[in-house]
């Protein structure tokens, strides 16, 4: 039998993910990651049932593929089947316009499911075997959280002073940018915002029927939902004894894993309280962090109980478009535009955004302070290929426009 490679980072006890010719084999939960790309799934069934009958189109959703999965809610792991995608061609006026919307509704039902960890290494972008546009994580296991921001998807760039650089260049709609443009044209970029709220608008419609199938998920209390409390990267200089101490400093159960070789994996169960980790080879034994004192504090979650309706939702649909904007906004960007319903001026100052049913939205043009631009001078990340290959250097060229 052909060994098969490993990919990624050690978690619980060696545990790595692997590669068949024909399958992916993970030592985690799937089961988020089967509700998301396996057209089969419940979730996926009601997506399209609903985007169906309510004008959207079935194919609203075809942007996710349709995978194949076994051991999908075994705790242990299971495989799911490789993705299989033609490289996306050039794209050229109403193509083009057809993929912000997929990049706007993209954004939306992720920022809405609490979806995170959406970096570019994350993402395949392609065309998939009906001819549809395939823009998707590989890798699903943040889930729920309640976002107020698209940026906590990391699909856009946080302006966190301390990450922007690194969200910037790590920002998950940095994989369309090729074929989207530096700078987006206006058309594309409201073509883009609109679907980003009509999509909203649309989950928001069928929110409680969406909460039903997560409440009737078999093993929902029992299934890991990651939390990261720190950047691989950050592990990574932990490991070396030249490297400055981290700050916070390091927990024990970070220690406890990074002296048996892992990089730490933590954990949340939905409505139970605090973040855990397994504590022998097995996965049998849940050890859990202090639940006081100075530790790490969880963010809340979506109710489902709530029907998956949150304060936040407000605020990721007028702040959230805004943030949208502001991330794919540029200085050649003037004057007045019109698409898909959606009408935007661009003002030296400020962003006037008129809604299809005429009431008016006002920000600041200059958002720096909630998105960073998803505009560098590099072009890592920014390749016309399925999947991200390794990226060992930043050739940035100073000076540049961008």
């Amino acid at each position: 039998m052909t060994p098969r490679p490993h990919l990624g980072d050690s978690h619980n006890f060696g545990r790595r993910v692997t590669v068949g010719e024909r399958s992916v084999a993970k030592p985690r939960t799937l089961l988020w990651e089967w509700l998301l790309l396996s057209a089969e799934s419940p979730l996926r069934r009601l997506l399209d049932e609903a985007a169906e009958r309510d004008g959207l189109g079935r194919e609203a959703f075809g942007f996710l593929p349709d995978l194949q999965f076994q051991g999908a809610r075994a705790p242990g792991g299971g495989e799911v089947e490789r993705v299989e995608l033609a490289p996306l061609p050039t794209c050229q006026g109403d193509e083009r316009r057809a993929l912000a919307r997929v990049v706007g509704r993209a954004i939306a039902l992720s920022s809405w499911l609490g979806l995170s960890d959406l970096h570019w290494e994350n993402l395949v972008l392609g065309v998939g075997a009906r001819g549809q546009v395939v823009f998707a994580p590989l890798d699903v296991e943040l889930i729920l959280a309640e976002l107020s921001l698209p940026t906590e998807t990391k699909l856009l760039p946080d302006a966190d002073p301390e990450y922007a650089a690194i969200c910037r260049h790590a920002c998950g709609v940095r994989r369309a940018l090729p074929y989207l443009g530096k700078p987006i044209e206006p058309i594309d970029l409201l073509a883009m915002a609109a679907t980003y709220r009509a999509t909203l608008a649309f989950l928001d419609r069928h929110a409680r029927a969406i909460a039903d199938v997560f409440a009737g998920l078999p093993g929902l209390r029992e299934t890991p939902i990651r939390v990261c409390l720190r950047g691989t990267d950050e592990y990574v200089r932990a490991r070396s004894r030249l490297a400055e101490p981290l700050w916070p400093p390091l927990l024990e159960a970070e220690e406890e894993q990074l002296d048996r070789g892992d990089i730490p994996y933590f954990f949340r169960l939905y409505g139970r309280r605090g973040i855990h980790y397994f504590g022998d080879a097995a996965l049998a034994e849940l050890r859990t962090l202090p639940l006081a004192g100075d530790v790490p504090q969880l963010d809340p979650m979506l109710q489902l109980s709530r029907g998956l309706r949150a304060p936040s939702r407000k605020r990721l649909r007028e702040e959230g478009l805004f943030t949208l904007l502001g991330a794919f906004d540029h200085r050649s960007i003037t004057g007045r535009h019109a698409s898909d319903g959606l009408e935007v001026s661009f003002g030296p100052r400020a962003l006037i955004v008129k809604l299809p049913g005429g009431e008016e939205l006002h920000s600041r043009r200059e958002l720096g302070g909630f998105v960073g631009s998803v505009y560098l001078p590099c072009r890592c990340g920014e390749v016309r290929a399925v999947f991200v290959p390794p990226v060992t250097a930043c050739e940035a060229e100073p000076g540049s426009p961008f």
